[in-house]
């Protein structure tokens, strides 16, 4: 039971991402960003239709990186709307992997609460039980 759960919770998961990022990733453009500091801040600045566009980044992650180059995804739309383009931070979010493991737990407790020990009435009908004969076409 546990394997199998494994197995459809990862199968929903995955159908999952790439409809529930944003900026979607079907819709949306890349482009090329520097890393620079921009006060007591650390920005990517990137350009579209020649117009610049600045991303707020995690100051203890990319300190060490500026000058670099990283990629950002953005909405074509609204370009404000960005993103860097990496597994962990767009595709794979902490707080969203916590509660779906979260919940994949309780459903796990339930699926094993409700089959793990049944009544003994429950098991003495499904004992009993005996199949009726039927026509053919019923």
């Amino acid at each position: 039971m546990i394997k199998s759960s494994l197995i459809l919770f990862a199968i929903c998961f995955i159908l999952y991402l790439p409809f529930s990022r944003v900026p979607d990733f079907v819709d949306s453009e890349t482009a090329p960003a520097t890393i620079t500091a921009n006060g007591d801040s650390v920005v990517a600045i990137y350009s579209e239709f020649g117009k610049s566009y600045s991303l707020v980044l995690d100051k203890q992650l990319y300190a060490h990186k500026l000058g670099q180059r990283i990629e950002v995804i953005y909405e074509l739309s609204h370009p404000e709307k960005s993103a860097v383009h990496q597994i962990w931070g767009y595709w794979l979010i902490g707080k969203e992997i916590a509660w779906a493991f979260g919940l994949f737990a309780i459903l796990l407790g339930v699926a094993f609460a409700t089959t793990n020990q049944p009544h003994p009435d429950a098991l003495a009908e499904q004992l009993s039980h005996k199949e009726e004969n039927k026509s053919k076409y019923q």
